[in-house]
């Protein structure tokens, strides 16, 4: 159960991390530092004027990805006869490392809105990857799961379509567009869609109707989950979770603009929809079965004080 206990504590680091992320995103704190990897010229400035968010995101970065590596390095240690999770969590420092990456770019060459739209898409998929890896490493799951299609063929493309929003809602707020139709809801400066628009004005609604799409499917999988003889009632509970959370997500979404972007509100908007991530990732892994032909266990131990074998 180690692995699997630090495995959560990297995922649950990860989402704090791009909590703190939003945060620096929405305040337009992103070079509140105007060097890197220090701040100022310093390990801990003063935080004020913005750094408070930026610093601490940088902070928090170089916690998790140590986390990162030292998951990696475990699986390494006791877990290296599930060649998946050596897998994953290899590919898991890659990402964490193209992450830290991304986010030297974003400052020296002053935040770009294609540089900081992908440090968002590359968090969102390092997110997901910790979830996977904290999912997987639970002693239940021995081998990679058989996927069973009859479950899965929704989850996957409402997932990235959830993906592509999240996504989108970064590109959106990095072109400055959050309120490119002003404070007009449904419409847009008394259009449904005014396609004769600028740049900011499209990819707003491209966010808005991709909102509403995601919004319904995901509604609509979790119905169709519930009627489903073959799933547990654990992906029963996850994809009723997931249902209140898309419905409180549309609501932050629409409150996001009627409140002027507030950064209570417009910060827990960004932050649900990548815990959202996090929640179609374990519908997932719950809709497939617990082992699949699973190898002979060796397992791995460790030496403790009073002389006994604790199973890694």
């Amino acid at each position: 159960m180690r692995v699997h206990r630090f495995a959560i504590a990297a995922a649950v680091a990860t989402f704090i991390l791009t909590i703190f992320g939003g945060l620096t995103s929405v305040t337009e704190s992103g070079l509140a530092c105007p060097d890197w990897p220090l701040c100022e010229g310093k390990f801990f400035p003063q935080m004020v004027d913005g750094k408070q968010y930026e610093h601490s995101h940088r902070l928090i970065a170089s916690f998790v990805g140590a986390m990162t590596f030292g998951l990696m390095a475990l699986i390494l240690k006791y877990r290296r006869h599930q060649r998946h999770l050596v897998k994953l969590s290899i590919l898991a420092s890659v990402l964490v490392t193209i992450q830290a990456l991304l986010g030297a770019a974003t400052v020296i060459l002053r935040l770009p809105w294609e540089v900081t739209s992908a440090h968002l898409a590359v968090a969102t998929a390092f997110f997901v990857l910790m979830t996977t890896l904290a999912f997987l490493t639970h002693p239940s799951r021995e081998a990679m799961p058989a996927v069973q299609k009859s479950l899965t063929r929704f989850i996957v493309p409402v997932g990235a379509l959830l993906f592509l929003q999240v996504v989108g809602g970064g590109v959106m707020r990095h072109l400055r567009a959050g309120l490119a139709c002003g404070f007009d809801l449904p419409y847009c400066h008394g259009k449904l869609w005014p396609l004769d628009g600028f740049v900011g004005i499209q990819v707003h609604m491209v966010h808005r109707m991709l909102g509403v799409l995601v919004g319904l499917l995901m509604l609509a999988l979790m119905v169709w989950i519930w009627r489903q003889p073959q799933a547990g009632r654990s992906l029963k509970i996850v994809a009723g979770v997931a249902g209140v959370g898309v419905i409180a997500q549309v609501t932050l979404g629409i409150l996001t603009v009627l409140w002027s972007r507030e950064l209570f509100t417009i910060n827990t908007h960004s932050s649900l929809g990548i815990g959202l991530m996090s929640v179609m990732t374990w519908m997932y892994w719950l809709s497939v079965p617990a082992v699949a032909a699973a190898p002979v266990r060796v397992p791995a131990v460790e030496a403790v004080p009073s002389g006994r074998a604790v199973e890694a």
